[in-house]
């Protein structure tokens, strides 16, 4: 979730204490509105916890220009375009038999029951970019993504795990699949969001 602060450019990228002012003026209309709520910051955001849901509130500023920045992470800001990914999943989704949202769904709760190891918006720009070919049912394209992962060292140890653990529970979920025994492998496919 986006939110604009200011008018046309009143936070320059240099100004880390402009910035946290910006952050604080956020958590404050949170805590004010949603008190009872679960608020913490995550930098560059402020998490607001509804009912389970988490939103991420980012600070915004336009430029004169009319573009929306966001904080970069590094005290900086970057050029954003929600809407445009909006229209991009929204192709996506329809060039996919409407199969990418509901997998794109799939793949948060499974991000949520493994500890978050990934950024939500991350994640759905990095589904919007997979190829699914001879695809033809939800739990396909599901599996398919979760295949993909790929571990790195950039990433933690602990997401390393996660990869690694959701690839094996994907590798054992065909091999049941194949061996025809869909039971097992359905038992196994919950072990994906630990039920």
């Amino acid at each position: 979730m986006l939110v604009v602060i200011g008018p046309y450019n009143v936070l320059r990228p240099q100004s880390v204490y402009l910035f946290s002012i910006a952050l604080n003026r956020l958590k404050t209309f949170v805590e004010k509105r949603y008190g009872s709520s679960e608020i913490y910051q995550s930098s560059p955001t402020i998490v607001l916890e509804l009912n389970h849901i988490k939103f991420d509130l980012v600070p915004a500023t336009k430029t004169w220009l009319g573009e929306l920045q966001i904080p970069n992470g590094s005290g900086g800001w970057m050029t954003t375009n929600p809407n445009g990914f909006n229209a991009t999943l929204e192709a996506k989704n329809k060039d996919q038999k409407s199969l990418i949202k509901p997998t794109i769904r799939l793949f948060k709760y499974w991000n949520a029951t493994a500890g978050f190891p990934f950024q939500s918006f991350e994640m759905e720009k990095w589904v919007c970019g997979l190829t699914f070919w001879f695809l033809a049912n939800q739990k396909d394209y599901f599996l398919a993504v979760i295949e993909s992962l790929n571990t790195s060292s950039s990433y933690s140890q602990w997401v390393n795990n996660e990869i690694t653990r959701a690839k094996n529970i994907v590798a054992k979920v065909r091999q049941y699949e194949k061996d025809d025994m869909p039971v097992t492998a359905e038992s196994e496919i919950k072990k994906l969001f630990r039920l």
